[in-house]
């Protein structure tokens, strides 16, 4: 049977965050999500969130996370909600991040193809900057979370890969400055071109971004014990494996459009 295209579209996410936080929502932003919204309030007992920690792994498909569940399962203990999207066309990194985090479609962002200016119209950094909370973004040097939304007050931080993009989110959740940290890691997306979705090398990659989510989840409930914080499991496209071997995403097929986000409440530790 052909797998159908999904339906709720991924730029509905930033609204939904934004409402969590207490924030207007960017200028161009889609409607937010109620599905998601709905229940991430019934699963944490909140309708606010004073800290949201999201995690970015780069090309996690819907159908490669169904296929690799067992791995992703410790992943849901932290974050048990699944929130299904399309994302937008074409699945590209920076076209989908850009929509990701402002809300809008490519056409509005200015991002329609591979490359990496800087995102002139409103997103959510600039939404929690005009509500007083400090954003920040925690990536891999280069890459596109560490270019397109510069030039914002905000704090980058640049790091050489995945490991020390999770070491240095790790330490700033212990410093407890930020009200939103974002956290993108690339090397499944690596792995996958420069072999297959499948291989062992992609499948360690996917080991790491499991394990780093943890990582991750694990020092907000330690660190974050005053806030109540929502947590978020992100990619930003899918994968297919092409007739030549190789890895590739960026065609208008359910397997790079369709993805599967993990979201879940940290509530605040009682007295």
């Amino acid at each position: 049977m052909k797998t159908p295209f999904f339906t709720q579209p991924m730029t509905s996410l930033c609204a939904t965050l934004c409402k969590f936080a207490g924030v207007e929502p960017p200028q161009y932003a889609a409607p937010s999500c109620d599905e998601l919204a709905n229940a991430l309030e019934s699963q944490g007992g909140t309708k606010r969130a004073d800290r949201i920690l999201m995690y970015n792994p780069d090309a996690v498909a819907d159908y490669i996370y169904d296929r690799y569940i067992d791995k992703f399962a410790p992943c849901e203990t932290i974050a048990p909600v699944r929130q299904r999207f399309i994302t937008v066309y074409p699945p590209k990194t920076p076209v989908c991040f850009a929509s990701m985090y402002t809300g809008a479609q490519p056409e509005k962002h200015g991002i329609t193809k591979y490359e990496k200016p800087v995102v002139r119209i409103d997103s959510i950094f600039d939404a929690y900057i005009r509500a007083g909370k400090k954003p920040c973004i925690v990536s891999v040097k280069n890459q596109s979370m560490d270019k397109i939304f510069r030039e914002r007050d905000m704090a980058y931080f640049s790091e050489e890969y995945d490991e020390e993009v999770v070491d240095c989110a790790l330490e700033l959740i212990e410093k407890d400055e930020y009200d939103l940290i974002c956290v993108y890691n690339q090397s499944y997306d690596d792995a996958m071109h420069r072999s297959h979705p499948n291989s062992k090398r992609s499948l360690r990659a996917l080991d790491l971004y499991a394990s780093s989510f943890v990582r991750l989840g694990e020092k907000v409930n330690t660190c974050w014990q005053n806030h109540d914080t929502l947590i978020g499991f992100a990619p930003d496209h899918g994968v297919h494996r092409m007739l030549i071997g190789l890895g590739n995403h960026g065609s208008n097929i359910p397997q790079d459009m369709n993805i599967s986000h993990l979201y879940g409440i940290i509530p605040k530790h009682k007295e």
